[in-house]
């Protein structure tokens, strides 16, 4: 097949089947693998030939355990769209289950983080999507959690909400490694309020 391939891309040309008569054709070919396949020429599981004539401008899509920074804002871009399609009132996620998604490998992707989020919307009968919603086998693969955002209730005590809004933000903000615009999506705040936010707490 990557002969036939080779040829087609080298003359433009092809036989459709149950024809005798090369059709000509002037395409532009836009190609994509999850394989590394320059490590694929180097074991002979790929023509040298065909990698170079189709590798014109690559560009590389990290997969999505690569750039966890961007999970808690997919999912609240996908909470955002599937409450509305399946007409229910879901108001969030709580820290915990965030936190299990954004630790999980994500073999899927992207596809595979928008079709959990929608299976835990359809499935769920409660207002804020928990740890118990995301499904048991994503459950099992998941690492323990590491993560700062769960505070024990006794290390609350005492504290001002003030104090507890600092902390919140600035933990947001490593989490999104310094994104503004995506910590204020994933805070329910306006860009504004968490610019004006930074600098009342000395943030900035």
């Amino acid at each position: 097949m990557q002969t036939k391939l080779l040829r087609v891309l080298e003359t433009r040309e092809f036989v459709p089947v149950g024809s005798n008569d090369p059709v000509s054709v002037d395409v532009r070919l836009v190609s994509a693998t999850n394989r590394d396949l320059s490590q694929a020429v180097k074991d002979k599981a790929f023509r040298e030939d065909l990698f170079f004539r189709i590798k014109g401008v690559t560009l590389r899509i990290p997969p999505l355990r690569e750039r966890r920074e961007d999970i808690p804002l997919l999912i609240e871009h996908f909470l955002k769209i599937f409450s509305e399609q399946h007409g229910k009132a879901i108001d969030g996620m709580t820290p915990a289950a965030r936190d299990l998604l954004t630790n999980y490998h994500w073999p899927g992707n992207v596809r595979e983080l928008r079709n959990i989020v929608e299976s835990m919307i359809v499935l769920t009968d409660r207002k804020t999507l928990d740890v118990e919603d995301i499904p048991e086998e994503i459950r099992q693969q998941t690492p323990e959690v590491k993560t700062t955002a769960i505070v024990p209730l006794t290390s609350l005590a005492g504290k001002s909400l003030q104090e507890l809004e600092k902390e919140h933000i600035r933990n947001t903000l490593q989490l999104t490694k310094g994104n503004r615009e995506q910590a204020a999506t994933i805070l329910g705040i306006a860009p504004r309020t968490l610019y004006r936010k930074l600098k009342e707490y000395d943030l900035a």
